[in-house]
């Protein structure tokens, strides 16, 4: 545990206050590489750290600049560590809530995981939210604005991540496709610490360079993950292969939670609120 390394990640549009969203309340665990994705080279202007790594290169959202990080890891071959988080620059977090999270994932042995959501933020997804009482609980998959990978996926996801200017393909299909390739599948939303999404979400209606949306960005992706699935499994899934080609590449991507699965719930609402109701008699 004392061994383990981590890189987390955090975009910086290089006019704000830089790193004006984390609180410095103790030294960070890890090494920061700050990626100034206006292209123009502030780093003079970072008084609150001295990053490891410092990376201005115009991006156009989030998959860009992940894919951006990428090669300049590969190139500089910045290869030492065991996780890798990439933070979005509207999302409020201290260095304690980063040194805990990281714990907890080598303690758990975790592949890829984020935060939850504290229940003031902006989301699309509510199953990204705060539960009390939960130390971790099991994910198909984590939000882009800010995951953490294992280097192993995050390294073989690498060569796909410029199929996504958006990233948001990236995030429910292309990692779980790459988890599911290389055996490292356990993925969870670490509830024991709590983010803030401080801003909207607004990609949805813009168009990119590559002149699509971000909606057509997500199809493309699954459409892709699909057939590189298919592939590599040789057209024949086993049980626990089609269990994940149904609930992850099969599944059309919706904001939150469509009604159908929300009917399939309801007998695991009555039983979370029996077993609410049984805990509170005990207080």
């Amino acid at each position: 545990m004392s061994n383990q390394k981590s890189i987390v990640v955090v975009s910086w549009d290089g006019k704000s206050k830089p790193l004006s969203h984390i609180l410095f309340d103790t030294p960070p665990q890890f090494d920061f590489l700050v990626v100034d994705y206006s292209g123009e080279d502030h780093f003079n202007e970072l008084s609150k750290i001295t990053p490891a790594y410092y990376v201005a290169q115009k991006s156009e959202c989030k998959g860009d600049l992940i894919n951006n990080v990428y090669t300049y890891l590969q190139e500089n071959k910045i290869t030492n560590y065991d996780y890798i988080g990439l933070v979005d620059d509207d999302i409020y977090f201290s260095i304690s809530d980063l040194n805990k999270l990281l714990f907890i994932a080598a303690l758990e042995k975790l592949d890829v995981f984020q935060a939850s959501l504290a229940h003031d933020s902006y989301y699309h997804h509510r199953q990204f939210i705060h539960k009390v009482g939960y130390n971790i609980q099991d994910a198909l998959w984590v939000e882009i604005m800010s995951p953490f990978y294992s280097y192993e996926v995050f390294n073989a996801a690498g060569p796909y991540l410029n199929k996504s200017i958006s990233g948001t393909g990236t995030d429910v299909y292309l990692i779980p496709t790459i988890q599911q390739m290389i055996g490292k599948t356990k993925t969870a939303v670490v509830h024991a610490v709590q983010m803030k999404h401080c801003r909207p979400i607004r990609t949805d209606n813009r168009v990119f360079s590559n002149q699509k949306t971000n909606l057509i960005d997500i199809a493309d992706m699954q459409a892709f993950c699909k057939n590189m699935f298919t592939e590599f499994c040789k057209g024949a899934f086993d049980a626990n292969q089609t269990v994940f080609v149904k609930n992850v590449l099969n599944r059309k991507y919706v904001y939150g939670i469509p009604l159908k699965y929300k009917l399939k719930r309801i007998p695991t609402m009555f039983k979370n609120l029996y077993k609410l109701l049984v805990d509170a008699s005990y207080r």
